[in-house]
């Protein structure tokens, strides 16, 4: 789930017992159980001999497209009028083809999603019309490059709130930019480096939605190689450490043991300057618009074949 701490952070009362540490070392993909209706026992396999290159283009197994057309079974038969073939392609992906775990991720996030009045991944073209979502991506969404192995960096500048009347909007542009996120070969097999911006955080008066906004960005399918927790106080660490504890909700607890607490400097040592955000000094990853760099890497992630 997209460990999405802190856009929307609001003070908790409790103390978590599972502080991010200041650092860790480097761990292995999320090993999720599970399994499914197929026989799915050489998928683990298939996916590990896929050598991720970042300019290779993202294609799908065999193995995949039928865990893909089994999910999507799985969703229609339990209710959902329209599944997303992008979004399911990533989900199946994120999950290492595992079509239980998959399924679980894809209609949990419709099930918490809903808390906004939204009751599905809207098809493309729908999130595309949302005349808002353009201003939200250039909000919230930094332009970063590649880490230092050559995954995405994926950075979100918690400055301001999410109102109430943006939260489709947030999820719209969510699902849009997350997928973009992982629009090449290497991200999209092996994920990403995660960097929040804490340093604003508890500086804007608190809206109401905070909890419902926490759920929903906790719930995207995300697998982060490396979380940085950027620039946080003190007093907000123990208001992270306390969002953290009940992410352990939805949250698989390797992807928790990567999250750390790092200044805005340490940060920006974690990744090449060249592919760190402008405001911090660094050179963006070379994209001049998020709003066209977003629809560009979108696009480059194929539909299946389902």
């Amino acid at each position: 789930s997209i460990v999405t701490l802190l856009t929307t952070t609001s003070p908790h009362k409790r103390n978590s017992k599972m502080a991010p540490k200041e650092e860790s070392s480097s761990e292995n993909d999320v090993q999720d159980s599970g399994g499914g209706a197929l026989n799915l026992s050489s998928v683990k396999d298939a996916l590990d001999d896929v050598v991720a290159n970042a300019n290779d283009p993202i294609t799908y197994t065999t193995e995949e497209l039928d865990v893909m057309r089994e999910v999507k079974k799985i969703l229609e038969e339990g209710g959902l009028q329209y599944v997303n073939p992008k979004f399911l392609a990533y989900t199946v992906v994120i999950s290492k083809g595992r079509v239980k775990d998959a399924a679980k991720k894809y209609s949990q996030f419709i099930k918490i999603i809903g808390e906004c009045g939204m009751d599905m991944v809207e098809s493309d073209e729908d999130m595309w019309k949302d005349p808002s979502v353009a201003q939200f991506l250039q909000d919230f969404y930094v332009p970063c490059g590649q880490d230092f192995e050559g995954r995405q960096i994926m950075w979100i500048k918690g400055a301001k709130p999410i109102m109430e009347y943006q939260e489709k909007t947030s999820v719209r542009a969510g699902i849009l930019y997350t997928i973009a996120i992982h629009g090449d070969n290497k991200s999209f097999r092996e994920g990403i480096t995660f960097v929040i911006d804490t340093s604003k955080q508890g500086s804007f008066k608190k809206v109401g939605n905070e909890s419902r906004m926490q759920k929903i960005n906790q719930s995207y399918p995300l697998r982060p190689q490396a979380i940085y927790l950027a620039g946080s106080s003190a007093a907000m660490r123990i208001v992270i450490n306390g969002l953290i504890r009940i992410a352990a909700v939805f949250t698989k607890q390797k992807i928790l043991q990567r999250i750390k607490f790092v200044s805005l400097e340490q940060a920006m040592e974690k990744i090449p300057k060249e592919g760190g955000p402008r405001y911090l000094g660094g050179g963006g990853g070379g994209i001049a618009d998020v709003v066209e760099w977003t629809k560009k890497r979108y696009e480059s992630v194929p539909v299946p074949s389902l």
